[in-house]
């Protein structure tokens, strides 16, 4: 984290943690980093405590997470979505 800090980057995890903005529609950073939380258990307790702010991904239905990856790749797109051609 001290390299984000160094380099004036917002650390944005995703997690469907309780209190997490939702994805859809939080602004994500020009200059973010994102961190996943592992598959299962998510983000460790030191890494909720060390992010600027957490978004979670919408799901609909019983599952309780989403695969690491398609996470990434959803949350990439979002970032894309909003600043890849300003």
């Amino acid at each position: 984290m001290t390299y984000a800090r160094d380099h004036h980057y917002s650390v944005v995890a995703i997690d469907n943690l309780p209190g997490a903005h939702p994805l859809e529609s939080f602004v994500l950073p020009r200059r973010a980093i994102l961190l996943f939380g592992q598959e299962g258990s998510g983000l460790s307790a030191d890494a909720r405590e060390a992010v600027d702010t957490v978004c979670s991904i919408a799901q609909f239905g019983s599952t309780r997470s989403i695969n690491a990856g398609v996470a990434a790749g959803i949350a990439m797109h979002a970032w894309i979505r909003r600043h890849a051609l300003s």
